[in-house]
């Protein structure tokens, strides 16, 4: 691969150097969503809500703003379901006016978007109508995914449809610690099979609308190694690989022009007690294991799925910005070497581009390359620096 005047060796040209967001977490204002309803007992452990978040409904244009500041030239961004159709059947046609007015500035400035449909939050009447787990789920979310594309479609080449479909029943279905708040291993198969479906039937409707649009799923999926390589340790490491990757991926990856990959753990598996450990020598303040490696390997495992990839999520929890510009360096160092080695990755996208509502952990957690307040942390300004040094920009 060629260098550049820095030393650095170049990435592929178009490569989407970016940062990541969620529409509920950072907009504020939403009283319409399940999630919303549930803060209210007072279950996020900062016991706050989302309102008012970063505020980004109204200071999108701020937000853009960081982007510009830091040279990136990509951001995925969500759409809030509740805001675009807040009673059933009924589409808010201003709110969908809003996203585009999104998409226009981000596209102004030569901002490559990546839009999500659905990142964990659903509309009150669908929740109060079974949600994911009503067996008409699919044909509402590929509905509300035909009006959103048919409207600002054009206006963005890459769309995700679900963020974390394993995160979602895992937290939400099993361990009761998101909405809908279930404790039921058998309504977890239910809502792989809706989730599952609900994309298929999302994926196909878009296609209708345009062709050229990119659809994609956003996993979540983590690294894993055995301890030692011993028969035992390597059959458990593949059976968790499996459960926790193939068996979302198998179904939909035939229904995806790329693979989206949210990456933030690896972990050691052994055939006896403790069955997992996490990898890394170095925690970050929330008390996870910081394993940056494990970028290279997750890739090098996916590449049997013969789509092209992006790392949609990965970033850390660091309110002094002690740890966050060695990280990135290592996220794109790793990205890099995959490149090297043939992998067809096409961008990176840091989580998150503020410090937000952090779903059940309220506000404690500090992922932001800004603050809430939108001050720039100096990592961010290394993260501006790598994308010149990688890209031959002028700083």
């Amino acid at each position: 691969m060629d260098q550049n005047p820095n030393g650095l060796p170049k990435f592929p040209k178009g490569f989407l150097f970016g940062s990541a967001t969620s529409a509920f977490q950072t907009e504020g204002y939403n009283f319409n969503t399940d999630w919303h309803e549930w803060e209210k007992t007072g279950a996020t452990t900062d016991h706050m809500t989302d309102h008012p978040a970063a505020d980004s409904w109204h200071k999108w244009s701020e937000d853009i703003e960081l982007l510009k500041q830091t040279h990136q030239n990509a951001y995925r961004f969500g759409v809030e379901w509740a805001r675009i159709e807040p009673e059933e059947g009924k589409f808010d046609l201003e709110a969908v006016n809003h996203y585009r007015n999104i998409l226009v500035e981000l596209k102004k400035n030569k901002i490559t978007p990546m839009v999500t449909l659905h990142h964990f939050t659903l509309p009150l009447w669908l929740a109060k109508k079974n949600g994911v787990l009503n067996s008409k789920f699919p044909y509402y979310f590929a509905r509300y995914a035909e009006k959103v594309v048919s409207e600002i479609g054009a206006l963005a080449d890459l769309w995700t449809t679900i963020n974390e479909p394993k995160v979602y029943i895992l937290d939400g279905i099993i361990r009761g610690k998101f909405p809908p708040n279930q404790k039921n291993y058998w309504k977890a198969f239910w809502a792989r099979k809706n989730l599952i479906n609900a994309h298929i039937l999302a994926y196909h409707s878009i296609k209708k609308i345009n062709k050229k649009i990119q659809v994609g799923i956003n996993q979540n999926l983590t690294t894993y190694e055995p301890v030692k390589n011993t028969f035992l340790n390597r059959i458990l490491t593949r059976i968790v690989r499996f459960v926790d990757a193939d068996i979302f991926i198998t179904p939909t990856n035939k229904f995806t022009d790329f693979l989206g990959i949210n990456y933030y753990r690896k972990y050691l598996i052994q055939a006896k007690k403790p069955f997992a450990a996490e990898a890394g020598s170095i925690k970050n303040e929330y008390g996870w294991n910081i394993n940056q490696e494990g970028i290279y390997q997750l890739i090098k495992e996916n590449i049997k799925w013969q789509k092209s990839i992006y790392i949609t999520e990965n970033g850390v929890p660091d309110e002094f910005d002690k740890i966050r510009a060695e990280f990135i360096g290592q996220a794109l160092e790793n990205i890099q070497k995959t490149i090297n080695d043939g992998a067809d990755i096409r961008g990176y996208f840091y989580w998150s581009l503020l410090d937000n509502f952090e779903l059940s952990e309220g506000y404690i957690m500090k992922f932001g390359l800004a603050d809430i307040n939108r001050n720039l942390r100096p990592s961010a300004f290394v993260y501006k620096k790598l994308i010149d040094g990688y890209t031959n920009q002028e700083s």
